[in-house]
């Protein structure tokens, strides 16, 4: 099984460099609790404090949320022992690679000072940044069909070729996530700027529609 995060955390507010969304790598070996998409709900945010790299601006923040995409569980390569030129090595291809949008409510933080009227619009704020990263893992899984099936990797050890399947995996990830990146933060200046739900509700149905059109092709 592969194993690899790539996280995106977005913070709401105005749209200083502090609060724009941003991506970092997790260490896939760390087991984090994490659920898959589906509706957001205001307890799904339990980190009792905001991140230390932004404790000095918490009074601007209504929500912080870490979301992840990361390689699904049923993701497999095979790894078999080969003679190569008389040398025993080893020959890794994937068999199977695809990708998963997830929240880590332990990481996820709700502002408690939050005006009550706020509340729904934060909540869907958050739902379409969780859409957006969905919508990111369900291409990735559909361009890996495109390419994995042709990769292979030779290497003298088993580990080398799993590291090196997981190194090009990833390089392949940082560049979906930076174009997605983009999206965020143009959601972000469109809706977080100023208080507009009408912009936030177009935002909505263009990525639930985005969504149902992907769904046919996640597990095909």
């Amino acid at each position: 099984m592969l194993s690899l995060f790539i996280t995106l955390v977005t913070t709401c507010a105005q749209l200083p460099e502090y609060a724009k969304p941003r991506t970092f790598q997790t260490d896939e070996n760390v087991n984090i609790t994490s659920f898959t998409y589906r509706q957001l709900t205001r307890e799904d945010f339990r980190a009792s404090s905001i991140p230390a790299y932004l404790s000095t601006h918490e009074e601007n923040i209504n929500a912080h949320s870490a979301i992840t995409i990361r390689i699904t569980g049923d993701s497999k390569i095979r790894i078999i022992p080969q003679l190569f030129w008389d040398q025993n090595n080893y020959l890794g291809r994937i068999d199977h690679l695809a990708f998963e949008a997830v929240m880590i409510p332990d990481k996820s933080w709700w502002n408690p000072k939050m005006k009550t009227g706020m509340t729904k619009y934060v909540l869907q704020h958050e739902q379409i940044h969780f859409a957006l990263a969905e919508i990111a893992a369900r291409k990735l899984t559909s361009d890996a069909r495109k390419w994995s099936s042709n990769l292979s990797v030779r290497k003298q050890t088993p580990q080398e070729v799993y590291s090196e399947i997981l190194q090009q995996v990833k390089v392949r990830i940082n560049s979906a996530m930076e174009a997605n990146q983009k999206r965020h933060l143009k959601f972000d200046n469109d809706t977080s700027l100023f208080y507009n739900p009408s912009w936030q509700a177009w935002w909505s149905e263009t990525v639930e529609k985005e969504l149902k059109q992907t769904q046919s092709g996640i597990h095909g």
